[in-house]
């Protein structure tokens, strides 16, 4: 199997963000800050004997959710839900506007949830890979204003231990 060693950064990922349709409605994250950030915890216990870790031994804790954000500039904040001719917005997408169309990953009744796809491409073009986060619910929206762009940041978390990670 081939193997790169040109380190990826921002200008060789991508973002695409799908819903659960049979047919998925699909947005590519543009303007994107290049800031995807996700963080897989492993729980562990800690057996102390009287206090002491010494005579005391560790075991494996409960699975935990991955959290996740990414932050991108707006340009507008709704398409869709003004008139069905524009383009889908971002924040229509992940606040689930009902213009949008857009469905749930997970089943009903749970909370809303979308699939996250980011694919980074190597720049050798001998080991591209794609990160799938599924069932990505969101925690927190932030909206600011800001002197160059307005931005939008998500922060949420996806219901699994880790993402799919596979070659492309």
């Amino acid at each position: 199997m081939a193997v790169s060693h040109i380190t990826r950064n921002l200008r060789d990922g991508e973002l695409v963000i799908k819903d659960g349709s049979d047919t998925p409605l699909t947005m590519t994250v543009l303007l994107d800050e290049g800031d995807l950030t996700w963080t897989q915890r492993q729980r562990t216990i800690e057996v102390k004997d009287r206090g002491s870790i010494s005579q005391g031994h560790t075991r494996k804790g409960d699975e935990e959710s991955i959290s996740i954000s990414f932050t991108a500039k707006w340009t507008q904040l709704i398409g869709k839900a003004a008139n069905e001719a524009d383009p889908l917005q971002l924040y229509e997408l992940l606040t689930f506007d009902p213009a949008t169309g857009a469905t749930s990953t997970s089943t009903a009744g749970e909370q809303e949830t979308l699939t996250l796809e980011f694919t980074v491409l190597d720049p050798a073009g001998v080991a591209s890979e794609r990160i799938v986060f599924e069932k990505v619910y969101r925690e927190t929206l932030t909206l600011s204003e800001d002197n160059d762009a307005n931005l939008i940041a998500f922060a949420g978390r996806s219901f699994s231990p880790k993402p799919t990670v596979s070659r492309i």
